[in-house]
Order: structure tokens, then sequence, then C-alpha cells
């Protein structure tokens, strides 16, 4: 897998000319346009204010088939973003196995990870049984990483089962480990048509190895085709139009994306922090559908290494959406 070089960028902060960086070839969709890479990245770059010499990032965003972008291209580790696709293959699974949001699995809190980011961990003791929907919930509005570790372990699983004896198959027959559940994942993503997304590793797998977070990747571009793909179809079936909604209400990176976005539009999105590193720094990335006032939308997605605050995000968002709001 090739992956993103880490080199060193100065400016992390920059104003793109729409006029000079739009696509001039014409498209039948956002797919399309955003392959058709430009050279708008030595174009459009003018001075910025350096903010970390040791930050990495890559962004896009696209409206009304205009694509802006950086590093666009490029892979960057999608860390918690991970979930959205995740998602899309849960509802693909409960859609497939007549299944619904409020069917339960029992949770046992000792089998689950002590020492992460779970929120879910603070609402019961003992065993509990959870529906698919407060997963997702947890998982998508909550950045909970238990919840999405379960979704690995159930989905895939004949009838939601999880027990020895009855091991977790995917479509070919083929006996689902752990990471088989993460590239059942990625093989709906290929199903979709997504070829750069990568997704190895659990939840559980990062956890116990966080330099591995890598080998969950994607590119800037292929994010925003994916949450494209999801505007066009969240009111196909229930279970899309719930994940929709749950990421509607994403209660994470408030200081992101969220906070570059035009008064009176909203966002549904998803995002990806990496694990803190003793200088001060991590990963921090964002995604989404940005809703305008006017009824229309933009796709954004927003990934950095290395970064010293959230407020990385929202300035990189701030200009590319200044270069398609005039």
């Amino acid at each position: 897998m090739k992956l993103y070089n880490m080199r060193k960028i100065v400016t992390l902060v920059y104003a793109l000319v729409v006029t000079s960086c739009l696509a001039q070839e014409p498209t039948d969709g956002a797919a399309r346009a955003i392959r058709g890479r430009s050279e708008m990245a030595e174009s459009c770059r003018t001075k910025a204010k350096p903010i970390s010499d040791n930050t990495s990032y890559g962004a896009c965003i696209m409206r009304n088939g205009s694509i802006v972008g950086f590093n666009e291209n490029e892979r960057f580790a999608m860390h918690s973003v991970m979930k959205f696709p995740q998602a899309l293959y849960v509802a693909d699974y409960l859609t497939r196995n007549g299944l619904e949001l409020d069917d339960t699995i029992v949770v046992d809190k000792a089998e689950l990870m002590q020492d992460t980011w779970s929120p879910m961990l603070k609402r019961f003791e003992g065993k509990k049984a959870f529906s698919y929907a407060e997963l997702l919930e947890l998982s998508l509005g909550q950045s909970d990483n238990n919840a999405s570790e379960l979704l690995f372990k159930f989905c895939g699983k004949p009838n939601g089962r999880s027990s020895e004896s009855h091991p977790s198959l995917l479509e070919d027959g083929q006996v689902v480990t752990d990471e088989g559940a993460a590239k059942a994942v990625e093989k709906y993503m290929r199903k979709l048509g997504f070829h750069d997304i990568h997704i190895s590793m659990t939840e559980e797998q990062m956890h116990k190895n966080p330099a591995k977070a890598i080998e969950n990747s994607s590119t800037p571009a292929e994010m925003v085709r994916l949450f494209e793909w999801f505007y066009h179809h969240k009111d196909d079936n229930q279970y899309l139009t719930f994940i929709w909604k749950a990421m509607a209400d994403c209660s994470t990176g408030q200081e992101r994306i969220p906070a570059a976005i035009p008064a009176n539009a909203h966002i549904v999105h998803k995002t990806g922090t990496g694990f803190p590193l003793p200088e001060g720094v991590q990963d921090m990335n964002d995604a989404g559908v940005i809703l305008m006032p006017d009824g229309s939308h933009a796709i954004i997605a927003v990934f950095s290494t290395h970064s010293p605050s959230e407020a990385v995000i929202a300035n990189i968002a701030r200009q590319l959406l200044d270069t398609i709001i005039k």
C-alpha cells in the first residue's frame, strides 16, 4: 500500500483561487471531477502563516461539481473516520440479514476495552443488551471505540451471533477473523466502487498497536466521493437514514470543520483523532457534508498529521470554503 509521505510542510493555512482551480473538463458526476487532479496545488497557493514544520495535511472540497484540493490524492490514516464506512457496511449487513435497528446483542462490560475512549462504559455494569441503533449512535455520534469494535464483532456473523461454535462468515463462506471483520468493510467499499479506502484493522487491533492505525487509510478525495455517494443514497432505506441522522448529531470535533461553516449551515460529519505524541501533537481528521442555508451542499474532507490543535482543521476548511462561496 502506498502510504502518505510524512514530509514537512510549513505552510498550513493557504488561499485558493477557485476561478483558476476548477476542473476544466465536463464530467458525468463527482467521481470523475475529483479524479481529474489539476495543478491547483502549485498555482493556487499563496503566502500563508507557518503553523508547524511537522504538520502534513491533505484536503478536498466539492460543490456543484467544482473541485478544490491539496494533497487530495495522498493517503492518510483515517482513525475514527473509519467508523463512517464501517457504518455503511453495517447498514448493508442488517439489510441483507433482515435485522432491525432495535434488534439487540448482549454486551459483557468485562470483555470491553477499558482504557480507551468509550462513553458506553459509563452506562452499565455487568451485562447489558445494546441495540444496533445504540451502537451506531455511540460509534458515529460519540466516536465510541468499543461500540465500533462490537459492530466489527457482531456484523458479519450469521444472525448476529458471535459464539465460537458459530463462526463468522463472509459472503463467500470464508471464516471471519478479527482481520477478516475489517476486511469485510473494505470488501464492501470495493463493491460500491471505492478503491482508495483501505481497512485492515479493528479498533481493538489499533488499540494494541497504535502504529498500525495507518493501515486504515483513505485519500481526502476518496472520502469526499464516499460522502457524495452517501448524500445521494441516504434515503434509500431506514438504516442509511438512521446513519445520516446519527452523524448530523455528532458531538465530537466541534472546533474542527463545524467551526468554519457559514452561519445557519449544518454539517453531517465524522471525525478522527490519532494517538497523542509526547511533543503534544496528534493526527486530526474531519470529513462530511455541509448543508448550506440556500439548500445546496458541499462535501469536504481534511486529514492532518502531527497537528497541534483542532484549529488547524478549521483554518484549512475555512480557506477551502472561501473558494466556493462567493
